[in-house]
Formats: C-alpha cells, sequence, structure tokens
C-alpha cells in the first residue's frame, strides 16, 4: 500500500484559475493575473460596484489569496492526514477489530460476494440490493 509521501496530489490545471467566485460582486471568475482580470472584466466589475482603485485591488488580493489557497490544498491534505495517523487513537478499538462477517446481514455479504464475482451486472447487483434494503431500488 502507498504511503501518503509516495502518492502524489492532482488536479486540474484550470481548479487555480478558472471558477472564482467573488460573492461581493457577484460573478465568477477566470483569473490569470492583473492584466487579464482588467481586461477580461473590467467593465462588468465597474458595473458590479467595482469602480475605485482601492476596491480593485481589494478584489486582487483576494483572488491570489485564493489561487494560493487552491494551490496548497494538496500539501496541506498531507500533512493533515500524516497528523491524523499519527495522533488518532480510536476511543473504542473492539469496534474496528472484532466486525466479523456473522455480524453483517446474510443478504448484504451475498450482495457483496456478487459484486466482485466475474459474471456480476448491474441487473444483478440491483435485485441483490433491493433484498437488503426491503425497497425497490
Amino acid at each position: 500500500m502507498a504511503t501518503a509521501a509516495q502518492r502524489r496530489f492532482c488536479r486540474c490545471a484550470c481548479f487555480c484559475s478558472q471558477n472564482l467566485y467573488v460573492a461581493r460582486y457577484g460573478l465568477h471568475l477566470h483569473f490569470r493575473d492583473e492584466h487579464q482580470l482588467r481586461r477580461d472584466y473590467g467593465p462588468l466589475l465597474r458595473s458590479r460596484g467595482c469602480v475605485t482603485s482601492k476596491d480593485f485591488q481589494q478584489l486582487l488580493e483576494e483572488l491570489e489569496q485564493e489561487v494560493g489557497r487552491r494551490r496548497r490544498l494538496g500539501q496541506e491534505s498531507v500533512v493533515r492526514k500524516a497528523l491524523i495517523a499519527s495522533s488518532y487513537h480510536p476511543a473504542r478499538p473492539e469496534v474496528y477489530s472484532s466486525l466479523q462477517d456473522a455480524a453483517l446481514a446474510p443478504e448484504f455479504m451475498a450482495a457483496a460476494e456478487y459484486s466482485t464475482s466475474p459474471g456480476a451486472d448491474l441487473e444483478g447487483l440491483l435485485q441483490r440490493l433491493e433484498t437488503v434494503s426491503g425497497t425497490d431500488v
């Protein structure tokens, strides 16, 4: 099993530059840099109340902070996972170690076993799940 240090965090490049929401102006923006922002959104921003240089500077800082936050997400996630892994101790470890197949409903076990069988298909699995839930799926 790969550890958190061995796995890479991947994201689409557009995640850091597109769909940045600015509630104050009610806009979702694409942001690369100040020049692009002025060119693509200048008139629209002015019509929504971003009229002074202070307004624009504040918006620019907000967008740069959000882009930075999005870029750090992967690294911060790895740090959080490591912290949890090193410090989490279940209050009731027996809950995790004593769960046996016998504690699960036989219908659920049959559905789980079927789902990993070579001939499994969606229709067959749905039929088994109807039995587990007691309702039409």
